[in-house]
């Protein structure tokens, strides 16, 4: 009994061994592919400057990603912010064009403070569960730094397209 099963593994072994040794011809070629990643998120944001101390906002908002074969992603980042201070309160919200590659995202964009009654710009980088960046009030000229924890993960990775390879 066990001649034959040791019999059998080595036949096997020996099949593919030699199989491997053959130059085979390529039956695919690859070609970039892309799609579109589309979440809805909400987290907590700590701003430096508030006036509320360590009571974070609460943010909620959608980010829709175009991500390519290669790991770039660009798209566009929308996101409201509420304040929590003895009740709710509108903040602030956001627009956001986002690029970079899957792990890291920079946000460059626009908002607008509803409690300040200004236009904000405002740079952000981000990766998985986490955004730090930077707002700019235009009527108090000042800058106010901020660290957000978010639902939102790294896009998912695109595989590249598999297309039979043309002979001719």
């Amino acid at each position: 009994m066990k001649r034959k099963i040791s019999g059998v593994l080595l036949a096997g072994c020996l099949g593919i061994l030699s199989a491997n040794s053959y130059a085979v011809p390529a039956l695919y070629q690859t070609s970039d592919s892309s799609r579109t990643d589309n979440r809805v998120y909400a987290g907590l944001v700590w701003s430096w400057g508030s006036k509320q101390g360590l009571m974070p906002d609460y943010v909620v908002g959608f980010r829709s990603l175009h991500v390519e074969s290669d790991n770039s992603v660009q798209g566009g980042d929308i996101n409201l912010r509420v304040k929590y201070n003895h009740g709710f309160m509108l903040d602030s919200t956001r627009l956001a064009y986002v690029d970079g590659k899957r792990d890291f995202v920079g946000n460059y964009g626009v908002g607008y403070s509803f409690v300040n009654h200004s236009v904000l710009g405002t740079v952000a980088g981000q990766g998985s569960y986490y955004r730090f960046g930077m707002d700019y009030d235009f009527k108090e000229h000042g800058l106010k730094p901020y660290v957000e924890i978010n639902t939102l993960e790294k896009p998912n990775r695109e595989a590249p397209k598999l297309i039979p390879y043309n002979y001719t």
